[in-house]
């Protein structure tokens, strides 16, 4: 094992140590709704399952892998309610984060094609750290690699248990196109979060670092095009001076869905800020009684100086939908007079 690996490693640990600490992301975006902004909590109408798992740089020592499981319903007409569980292993479990939210959403404002949506959540969020399995500078010899001892004195705790909160708005809305005859309807969502508000300490060793607001800023449409759907969308996010934009398209022909997509660290696009390039893999299947199953998997290819190294991102997202269904079977029973806002039924399953 090279010096450069346990460096890697070493560095990536004590990233979190600090205040300039940075979540983990996610390639498929679109697919995570609720953990970028908890106002896209049941923004549907009815029911969603979502499974995720990240593997990354898998070549490097040690483990880097993100699971991410919620569900989101309607509660009532105008209220969403949502539980969503996450766990982050890094360095083969040296570093581990495990999370816990429940979000509410409320929807002031909806019409036939218009839907303006608040949400908020709260969760309690624990790291732990294994001392003894962290490899320091002062072990490492630039030929043999790790041969000595570390003056590192490990503390007699291991842990940092936290309460983080999140706030957001989303808007969607939809409209058909009467003149193009091939172009038939769009539906468009955007919205802007703001996560730790409460600026929660993360550290395991400094007093007075806290984890810094992280601001989000999403868009993505759906275009039905004669039978081809066209999905793009971006995702931008700062947090501190760290800055990440997603970016590229999917385009969806039942039941297989092909994306392409581009990730840099910010809105200059210059060749020193490239990081990855993303393609994405989807099947999309309707099943019986409004339900619908939505499998897709992507890899990122490294395009920044660590290519050579990282050999790339996998991810792998499971979403089962199901539609018009209410928490409260009062309100399911006595569906609202009004037009409801519903997604084209082109869409159903993407």
């Amino acid at each position: 094992m090279n010096v450069l690996r346990f460096l890697m490693v070493t560095i990536s640990f004590f990233l979190t140590f600090s205040g300039t600490a940075q979540d983990v992301n996610f390639s498929q975006f679109y697919n995570n709704g609720i953990y970028y902004n908890p106002a896209m909590t049941a923004i549907g109408n009815g029911y969603t399952y979502t499974a995720n798992a990240r593997n990354q740089w898998a070549p490097i020592t040690g483990k880097f892998n993100s699971f991410l499981a919620a569900f989101e319903g309607k509660v009532i007409e105008n209220m969403g309610f949502s539980v969503l569980g996450f766990s982050d292993a890094a360095g083969d479990g040296m570093l581990r984060t495990q999370a816990g939210y429940l979000s509410y959403s409320y929807r002031p404002v909806e019409t036939k094609n218009f839907i303006l949506q608040f949400g908020a959540s709260g969760g309690l969020v624990n790291k732990t750290i294994d001392w003894s399995r962290l490899v320091f500078s002062d072990q490492l010899d630039e030929v043999y690699g790790k041969v000595n001892a570390t003056q590192f004195i490990s503390p007699n705790f291991n842990n940092s248990l936290y309460p983080d909160f999140n706030a957001g708005v989303a808007i969607r809305f939809n409209h058909r196109n009467k003149i193009n005859k091939g172009f038939k309807r769009a539906a468009h969502t955007t919205g802007f979060a703001i996560h730790h508000l409460n600026k929660p300490k993360d550290a395991f060793l400094l007093e007075k670092n806290y984890l810094p607001i992280k601001f989000v800023f999403h868009y993505n449409s759906n275009i039905l095009v004669n039978n081809l759907i066209i999905s793009p969308g971006f995702i931008y996010e700062l947090q501190n001076e760290f800055q990440t934009v997603t970016l590229g398209m999917y385009f969806s022909k039942r039941p297989v869905s092909l994306g392409v997509w581009f990730r840099n660290r910010s809105f200059a696009f210059s060749s020193k800020q490239f990081d990855a390039f993303i393609v994405s893999l989807g099947l999309n299947l309707p099943l019986q009684n409004e339900r619908y199953l939505k499998l897709t998997y992507s890899i990122d290819f490294t395009i920044s100086k660590l290519r050579t190294s990282s050999f790339g991102t996998n991810e792998l997202s499971l979403i089962y939908n199901l539609d018009n269904r209410y928490l409260l079977k009062k309100s399911q029973d006595k569906q609202s007079k009004k037009a409801m806002y519903q997604c084209p039924a082109d869409f159903k399953g993407f």
